[in-house]
This record gives C-alpha cells, structure tokens and sequence, in this order.
C-alpha cells in the first residue's frame, strides 16, 4: 500500500502579519508561487490526501498466519515483507453525536473475527491553499490504531518491546498510517503501534459549554491516553510486552508526549518516553485555560453558535469543523494547543517539570540542527530575501520585547540571506532552546539522553528559495532514518552509504532505549547520560556519532534566549 509522502505541519504559527503561514501553510503556499509541477510535488507531501487510505490500492487478504485473540476481539491482519500487520483496530467508540467533545469511551470486545487489513480514516483534517485549491481528508469515526510486530513475534516466548508513533502535524494534521514503521519493527526486533487522536477543532476546541467532568479542550490528549490503554491491555496477543511501552513522536507528536508526561490520566501508561522537537513549555504550545477558551469562543461566534450552545455546535458538520480557524493569532500559536488548568492537565508542564512532579520514566530527546529552514523559506516572495522591512516585522511580532537583542545576536552576514538568519533565530527560541531546557529539568528527576540531528545533506524534496537556498537539517529531517521508509519529505533511497549507516545506528539506538531505559548497547558509539548542566548531547551527523558539551553555547540558550 502507498502513502502519501507528507510535511509534518507546523509546530509554532510564526504568524508575522502578511509575512508568515507556517510549515505546511508555509511551503504549501510557495506551490502557488512555483512551476506546476513543483506544486504538485508539494501537493503530494502535504499528506492531506482526498479519501483514506482505502482508496489508494486494494487491500491484501486477510492471511490465517495474522490471526490473533485479544481482550479487544479476534482480528486477523496480513503479512507482508516479513512484517505482519494489523491495521485500522478501534480503540475507542466513534467520537460522533453526543459523544463529540467528550472523553473517548473503551470498546466494548467485539464479536467475530475481525479482518484489519486496510488502516481506518484520519481524523477530519483540512487545509487550503493559496492559488492552488483546497484538500481535506478523514472522517470524524476515527479513532484506531495500527500494529506491525516481525513475522513470529506472536510465536516467541519472550515478548517483545512496544514504541507507540505519536504523528504530528500542528494538533491539525496528520495520521498514524502517513508513516510506516515496517522497517523498524522488521530490523530492530520490535512491535510498533501508530495511534490516530481527534484534530483541531473536533480535538481541542475549548468551550465551557462542552466541559465534560472538568474535562475543556484536550479531547485528542485523552484519546491518546485511552490508545495507550488499549495497548497496555491488548499488545500482549500481538508479540509485545505490555510492560516495556516507549511513546515517541516528532513535532506536535513529541510535543504530545511532553504534556503527557504532566498529565495525571497518563500516569503508568508508558514506561519510556522518546521526543523529537517537541518541547511543550515552547510559548503557544500549552495554553491557559482562559486564553483557549477566549480563543475557540471567538470562532464557536463566527460559526453561527451561542458559546453556551452544546447542541448548536454538536450539530455542525465534522468538516465545517475542520475548516474552522480562529481569528487573531499571534506569533508561536497553533490553531487549537492543548491547554492547561482543566481536569487533564492541571497545571502548566513547565511549571510541573520545574517541580519535579511529572511522570519519572527515562527520557531520550532532542531537535534538529536546521529547524527553522522549513518555516522561514516562504516567509515573502520566493524568489528574494526578506526585505529589511520584513526581516524586522518578523523579529517583532516573533521576539516582542527582545527583538533588538536578537537582531544583534543572529547578523545576516553570518548567515548569507536574512531568512537563513531568521530561520537560526526560529530553530534557537522554538525548538533547541526550550528543548534544552526541559531536558535539563527532567534530568534532575530520571535518566535523559540528549541529541542533535545534525545532518545538513539530508534528503529533501523542499523547493530552495532565494532566502533558504539550503535546508540543512531541518524540521523532520530526521524521520526517514527512524523509519528507514519514505515519510516526511525524504525518502531512504537518496541516503549515501555513510547517511544509510547512521540511519541504522539511530533506529538501533531508539530501538535500545525502548528495551532497556538505555540507547547504548554493543558495537555502538557510547551515548552518555545528561546531567544537570545540560550536557552532553549526542550529534548524529553522516561522518559518524560525535558528543558536545556546547550545546547551549551554540544555540544562545544562557544569553539571548535565557
């Protein structure tokens, strides 16, 4: 089966008056500014693909070998190139009519034998862009999961350990069956579950009207919990240990785990954590209740409803839903964050990770070298730098308070363009810094394990620009050697011999982290611990596995972005 290649979309709305649409937005728009056939290039990596995965190739045969009994109900899969696979399995009942913007409830068992051979829909999801048309795609009967385990993991004695793929994609975007873990469960002797949660407005709408048990907002963390739920009582049938679950995920993924690990409800349902770019104490990724709450009630008006009208709202259409956007955002703002100060999340992550109250499991995180490249490039015309004029305004609506620091400490003339400066200035204050800084507050309670994806020459099907004329290692780089299989916007087979083996040397340190809380393991370059200061962190780049004990100097964390 194929899937459509895609841009995880945007962590942070770098919304700079005119000049900004972020990530997806950002390099969706430069499709309506390019040749034709860039556009449907950029299209294609978009991932928001008409229809759901059914529609793109016929579905295998359900294969006697993938036959297995779970708590959940009898299911049979298939397999395919040493891999068996069970897709589209509900966790949870259909989050539709009276259960819309409400905790997700169990399934109850299913009678029969149930035939996983073709993944579910996404969740309703939608994106327009500008000169090229409008794309949507999903269902609002959304909520399943997928499990790849190796050919004969249902068979062996020793059960094996569970990664739990978190999808990004802004909390707009995005589906468990856009990446395929195949390669990963196949080469490192593990079983890996990808988990589809409700999105945008449908997942994190904030309205007093809809709040259910305390619960506002939050509805696609809860999924997630209850998925890992069904994991914890289910993954036993399929090969894998339900006692040895690692979460990981990648931008609004990762960012999912980090409030997961500040979550009550999600206490116990995990036992490791893996977060790639995804720190949640990022301004505008984890909210207060007020200001979302402020936020959705604006657009609930713009939808024709009263804010105290539950029914008006549970009657709108899942599309119309998808469509809708808040007005009036500012810089470092998704549409619709999670939000902190209800039932789910209590209180501020970072407020709770300064305390050392969070969930104690081992940690392996990091970020990209290059992590602004990708929301920077199609900042204003493509086919010049940024003028001053909108170099500043950038620096202003980004940086506030601080915009003239900044603009001293990240001078064009270190950088060749202005967006390669302003790109530096987005990887440092979004991504390195306030991922740096959570490390250094979860070291202090369990293990963590740091890392710089630092491989400049990565595959990439992004379009140069005159102000990003290089992507270097940018936003998502790093997913295709997680995965070892085309995802995000790089595919394997672009690898050189020297990216092909640290690809594999990255999947075999994920791979160890989720058996043992440790990434190192034998004929692998050691990946020390950090300790308080923030240091070290591991670098990957093609010449091989290095350490720096610089991190932060690099990324201006103690001075600019302290």
């Amino acid at each position: 089966m194929s899937r459509p290649l895609l841009i995880p979309a945007p962590l942070t709305a770098l919304a700079v008056s005119a000049l900004l649409s972020l990530g997806t937005a950002a390099a969706q728009t430069s499709t309506a500014q390019t040749s034709t056939a860039q556009t449907s290039t950029a299209l294609a990596a978009t991932a928001q693909t008409t229809g759901t995965p059914a529609d793109m190739a016929p579905p295998p045969a359900p294969d006697p070998a993938a036959r297995v009994q779970a708590p959940a109900g009898t299911v049979t899969g298939f397999v395919q190139s040493g891999v068996k696979r069970w897709l589209g399995l509900p966790y949870a009942q259909p989050p539709v009519g009276e259960r819309r913007w409400k905790a997700p409830q169990p399934l109850p068992r299913w009678d029969g034998e149930r035939s996983a051979t073709v993944a579910g829909a996404a969740c309703p999801q939608f994106i327009s862009i500008p000169g090229v048309g409008q794309q949507s795609r999903g269902a609002e009967d959304c909520l399943t999961l997928n499990v790849y385990a190796p050919d004969g993991a249902v068979q062996t004695a020793q059960p094996l350990p569970v990664m739990v793929w978190i999808h990004g994609g802004s909390y707009q975007t995005g589906a468990g069956y856009d990446y395929d873990p195949s390669v990963l469960a196949r080469e490192q002797n593990v079983v890996v579950v990808s988990v589809n949660y409700r999105l945008g407005a449908l997942g994190f709408l904030a309205a007093e009207a809809l709040n259910d048990g305390g619960r506002v907002g939050n509805f696609g963390l809860l999924d997630q919990q209850l998925a890992l739920n069904w994991v914890r009582g289910n993954i036993a049938a399929f090969g894998g240990d339900a006692r040895n679950v690692t979460v990981f995920g990648e931008s609004a993924g990762g960012m999912s785990i980090c409030q997961q690990l500040a979550a009550p409800g999600a206490r116990g349902l995990f036992d490791k954590a893996i977060i790639q770019s995804g720190p949640c104490t990022a301004p505008g990724i984890t909210v207060p209740r007020a200001e979302a709450v402020a936020r959705s009630s604006r657009m609930i008006e713009a939808l024709g409803c009263a804010v105290n009208d539950a029914d008006c709202l549970r009657a709108l259409p899942a599309e119309q839903l998808a469509r809708a956007r808040p007005e009036g955002l500012g810089a470092g703002f998704v549409p619709f964050p999670p939000l902190h100060g209800d039932a789910t999340l209590p209180r501020d992550p970072a407020e709770v990770f300064a305390a050392g109250n969070q969930q104690r499991v081992p940690v392996l995180i990091g970020s990209n070298l290059d992590e602004g490249t990708l929301f920077t490039a199609w900042a204003g015309d493509p086919h010049r730098d940024l003028s001053l004029g909108e170099y500043v305004g950038l620096n202003v609506v980004m940086n506030r308070g601080r915009a003239l620091r900044v603009l001293g400490a990240y001078p064009v003339s270190a950088y060749g363009t202005r967006a390669l400066a302003g790109a530096a200035s987005v990887t440092d204050s979004v991504f390195a810094c306030p991922t740096s800084d959570l490390a250094r507050n979860l070291s202090a309670a369990a293990p963590v394990y740091a890392y710089e994806f630092r491989d400049r020459s990565a595959p990439s099907r992004l379009t140069p620009t005159a102000g990003i004329p290089r992507y270097g290692a940018f936003h998502a780089a790093e997913l295709p050697s997680i995965f070892g299989t085309p995802v995000s916007l790089g595919d394997p087979a672009q690898f050189t011999p020297q990216q092909a083996q640290l690809a594999r040397t990255m999947r075999t340190y994920w791979a160890n982290f989720a058996r043992t809380g440790n990434p190192g393991g034998s004929g692998l370059p050691q990946w020390p611990v950090m300790q308080p200061g923030g240091a070290p962190v591991v670098t990957f780049q093609p010449q091989g596995v290095g350490i720096t004990n610089d991190f932060r100097k690099l990324h201006q964390c103690g001075t600019v972005w302290r």
